[in-house]
């Protein structure tokens, strides 16, 4: 038996058409002997989620009929409950898998596909899916035969499993490894099957989207040697999305397409900037701009970039913000004036300040009488380790000893290294710096402007302190927003690759 645990959540993207056969409208009727009177909550899966979509009553019979008259609409509103034992709803739902979820039996529930307009589907609460009868949907009975299929092959090769790890002899192991390998070809092929038998059922979509690609052994010379190492890797990225019919949306209700696009996009991919940005662009190349896939798509790689811990992948989020959200606001239709404003702002402070990127200027001054002023540029050294603080900051007192600690032991290394602390403070706070700076041995070049006459603090994103560059002797972005504990180690990196210490990413 399933659990699932409700939560009245709302789609953030409005369903778009169900796309099958024309007229007769949909009549989907469930009903479950035990629940007479009973209360159902239909959800459906939705990417790495589950939605609930509405909450229907069993009529005196423990019956359910989900109506519409039309098939199709532009959306599909919220379903109107007219009466006990009917679900009315303007247009089809959407197709996926959706979940029957029954509150009386502590939210146990069964699967069962939308993909066909009339249907009706009865069971009991005792088992639900070993007893569940399906009437006039060939996709919930290939769904559920295969459900079926898979549980009986499973208790065979758990069985073969045991008697595999308890075999001493190693003919055993071999008998038993060889029945293993026989049940899991014989999944395969029922599996096969269905997909050429009904190529055009949703179900069978779902199946082909599993499959992983078949990657042939790579090109060899005369002598047998493999020429490209990295060829076989090539084709898996190229084929990655053969078996993924990109044009249905009814995939992103499903248990599939979420992982494959996270697999596709944190594991097949290279974990560079560059990689991830042509990898995403290549892929939503190939969807629709009008489907739900594609903003599905954009919508996942753009807040997974936003919220990266991993240095230098705020580039990417540059990347994508600017092509499909600022450049062309038009390919992100769904997003509104007031996002899109947060957005491409961000995206603007953001590209100066990128790993890889030379850095701005910075001339401030010295103290508070502005009578002497140091520029960045100024800097002669092959390192500048640039941190902004503020003497107010609890967590600066703890970082800028440790910063400290590292910039005193580089020069002892005999690293060409300086320190350029510009202190973000009002006036008011101008003693707590000072004394600071000598308290803690701060003997890098100190700035600060308590005047507020630089725009500094907007031009260089500092949202939090403190914040950590390092930059080359060009004066070019090595490192951003590092910890006070990770700069020795960085800097000892950039002057022998080999050195990792206590590296992040």
């Amino acid at each position: 038996m399933k659990k699932i645990t409700t939560a009245l959540l709302c789609f953030f993207i409005a369903s778009l058409a169900f796309a099958g056969k024309t007229g007769g409208g949909m009549d989907i009727k469930i009903t479950v002997k035990g629940l007479e009177n009973s209360t159902m909550i239909l959800a459906n899966y939705y990417g790495d989620k589950q939605y609930v979509r509405d909450t229907v009553h069993f009529d005196a019979k423990g019956s359910v009929t989900m109506k519409s008259d039309q098939m199709h609409g532009s959306a599909v509103p919220k379903a109107d409950v007219t009466s006990v034992g009917l679900l009315k709803c303007d247009s089809m739902i959407p197709g996926g898998v959706y979940l029957a979820v029954f509150p009386a039996l502590g939210n146990r529930y069964f699967e069962f596909i939308i993909a066909e307009p009339q249907f009706a589907i009865e069971t009991d609460t005792i088992d639900m899916a070993k007893d569940l009868k399906i009437a006039g949907s060939v996709e919930n009975k290939l769904f559920y035969d295969d459900m079926h299929f898979l549980q009986n092959t499973k208790n065979i090769s758990d069985s073969i499993a045991k008697l595999y790890k308890a075999a001493k002899d190693q003919a055993e192991k071999d008998k038993f490894r060889t029945q293993l390998q026989d049940i899991d070809k014989q999944v395969r092929e029922k599996r096969n099957s269905v997909m050429t038998e009904h190529p055009d059922l949703f179900y069978s979509k779902m199946l082909n989207a599993m499959k992983d690609i078949t990657v042939p052994d790579p090109p060899k010379d005369a002598s047998g040697k493999i020429l490209d190492s990295a060829w076989q890797w090539r084709y898996y990225k190229t084929h990655y999305w053969d078996n993924v019919d990109l044009s249905d949306d009814r995939l992103l209700r499903c248990p599939v397409f979420h992982n494959k696009l996270k697999t596709f996009m944190t594991q097949t991919i290279v974990q560079i900037p560059d990689s991830i940005n042509a990898g995403g662009d290549e892929l939503i190349a190939k969807t629709d701009k009008k489907s739900e896939i594609y903003r599905y798509i954009i919508t996942y790689i753009f807040n997974e970039m936003a919220n990266s811990k991993v240095m230098g992948f705020d580039a990417s989020y540059v990347h994508f913000g600017k092509k499909y959200f600022c450049a062309q606001p038009s390919l992100t239709p769904w997003v509104d004036t007031a996002k899109l404003f947060k957005i491409c702002d961000r995206v603007n402070r953001l590209e100066p300040v990128l790993v890889g990127k030379k850095s701005q200027k910075l001339i401030l001054p010295v103290d508070s009488t502005e009578n002497q002023w140091k520029s960045l540029y100024d800097v002669k050294a092959k390192y500048t380790i640039l941190v902004f603080w503020d003497p107010d900051c609890g967590h600066c007192k703890k970082e800028l000893p440790v910063l400290a600690d590292a910039y005193h032991s580089l020069k002892k290394k005999g690293i060409s290294v300086e320190g350029f602390g510009a202190a973000i403070m009002e006036m008011e706070n101008y003693k707590d710096w000072v004394e600071f700076i000598k308290k803690n041995n701060l003997d890098w070049i100190n700035v600060a402007d308590p005047h507020r006459h630089s725009n500094f603090r907007f031009e260089w994103d500092i949202q939090s302190t403190p914040q950590i560059y390092i930059l080359d002797e060009n004066k070019v972005i090595k490192a951003r927003r590092i910890g006070a504990d990770q700069v020795e180690d960085y800097i000892l990196h950039l002057e022998n690759p080999s050195y990792k210490g206590k590296l992040v990413n």
